[in-house]
């Protein structure tokens, strides 16, 4: 039975103090949160959203990629988490694609052939999970409160408090009125920088050579699909040949995306369908309220329109579909990004650089979004390139990290390997980065980087 003391007693009250702040319950800041609470840190989460989980709690079934590589979890935390929800129920996931990293695919093959239902089920060697949003947004919860973390769903940090270079409070401000939470290190998975940029950290957003962002989606669901029957037409005629077959009704007046990915769900004849949203937008800022707003009004199109798309030209397995609903929130694949003590690129990961500080590996493709780039980089990192610690710290400010997509990267640095997954692991190596740097009194700069490595190994972490 659900006892509400139980979970009061995790829940801060105004000006607490704890040895680590994370803000963003995305990927990186539940990693973050697992591993610093497990790491024997009193550490309090903070997400402006009704949700743990990211855009996967509030897209509908969205890939989370990349929490397997050869067939095994990556360490102590991406464990912790696939455990609990393969615990909760059937229903709570099921397997995603096989090694995303090495190509688009999106239905699993076996020696060319399509591999049957039973045999789906029981691949070991696969590359992440499909997972109900209500089930990932109880699991997350149900994590934090097994580790002792303290937590605060709507609440959104709006500003800092400064003592010289450090951040000495976070200030999360709205209808429940202004609150102030304290802490020794606070770790920014916002992935809008936001902390970071309210202590005035110099920031990079968007492409250097012209502004643009990846694009922002409002995924959506759709049901009575004949799942085979589209799933093998995707894999007869290419994924960029099918997708053209919708975008072609953009000449008929149709809104119309880019690219269209289409993932299976734990419920059968429901789909899920990914995009990069309207085509044509220009640049959208989604740190900009009116981007956001146009963003928003716009996918809210592209999925009505892709209901009937499908329906008048017959698309194999569509031909019948419903609109379930549409994400809740955009999913925001680029905003700000904060200059660090290193700022990782292009080259670092396709020249499979290694670094003495390095933290966490990240698997995966270079992937736009549907984002046209001038030059077209293509290829997997097929090992996992190095991610090095020095990305995490923002130059000029102490005792923060910024981990995710906000951290110190270019933008074709951060378009490779994004997947949740990725994310996850990076959020793992700050959190254990803050337990520690909390515990010995030391900024996260000044952390001993071998100590921070060996824990890492620890916990079976592949750095």
């Amino acid at each position: 039975m659900l006892q509400r003391a139980k979970i009061e007693q995790l829940l801060p009250e105004n000006g607490e103090s704890f040895d680590v702040i994370i803000t963003g319950g995305g990927p990186a800041g539940i990693g973050a949160a697992l591993a610093a609470a497990t790491n024997g840190a009193k550490t309090l989460i903070l997400e402006d959203r009704a949700s743990f989980g990211g855009v996967a709690s509030v897209s509908g079934w969205m890939p989370v990629n990349r929490l397997y590589t050869n067939g095994s979890s990556r360490g102590d935390i991406h464990e912790m988490f696939i455990s609990k929800l393969h615990a909760m129920s059937p229903d709570a996931c099921c397997p995603g694609r096989i090694s995303w990293f090495e190509g688009e695919k999106l239905h699993l093959h076996l020696d060319g052939e399509p591999i049957p239902p039973g045999i789906y089920n029981q691949m070991l060697d696969v590359d992440g999970l499909h997972i109900h949003p209500d089930y990932l947004r109880l699991g997350v919860l149900e994590l934090l409160e097994e580790t002792g973390c303290y937590y605060l769903l709507r609440s959104p940090v709006t500003g800092v408090e400064m003592k010289g270079s450090s951040i000495a409070a976070v200030v999360c401000d709205g209808k429940f009125g202004r609150k102030t939470y304290t802490a020794k290190v606070y770790v920014d998975a916002s992935g809008d920088g936001d902390v970071a940029f309210y202590a005035g950290a110099q920031m990079q957003k968007g492409r250097e050579n012209d502004g643009y962002f990846m694009p922002a989606t409002m995924g959506f669901v759709v049901s009575n699909v004949d799942e085979e029957r589209l799933f093998a037409a995707q894999s007869k005629i290419g994924f960029g040949e099918f997708a053209d077959l919708i975008k072609s009704a953009a000449s008929e007046g149709y809104a119309t995306s880019t690219f269209y990915s289409f993932d299976r769900t734990t419920v059968p004849g429901v789909v899920s369908v990914n995009n990069s949203g309207q085509a044509g937008l220009g640049v959208v800022d989604a740190t900009n309220l009116r981007d956001v707003n146009l963003s928003m009004r716009a996918g809210l199109q592209v999925a009505m329109d892709f209901v009937k798309i499908v329906r008048e030209k017959k698309l194999p397995g569509l031909e019948n579909c419903h609109l379930v609903r549409t994400g809740s929130e955009l999913g925001i694949r680029e905003t700000r990004r904060i200059v660090g003590d290193y700022v990782l690129t292009l080259e670092d990961t396709q020249g499979n650089r290694e670094f003495e500080d390095t933290v966490a590996r990240r698997y995966g493709t270079i992937d736009t979004g549907g984002l046209r780039e001038e030059k077209n980089h293509h290829g997997s990192i097929q090992n996992g390139h190095a991610y090095p610690y020095r990305c995490m710290l923002p130059q000029g400010l102490d005792g923060l990290l910024v981990a995710g997509r906000c951290a110190s990267l270019t933008h074709t640095a951060l378009t490779i390997c994004k997947s949740m997954g990725n994310m996850m692991a990076i959020g793992t190596a700050a959190g254990v980065a803050a337990a520690l740097s909390a515990k010995e009194g030391v900024h996260p700069r000044d952390l001993d980087i071998g100590k921070l490595q060996n824990r890492l190994r620890e916990m079976k972490v592949p750095i």
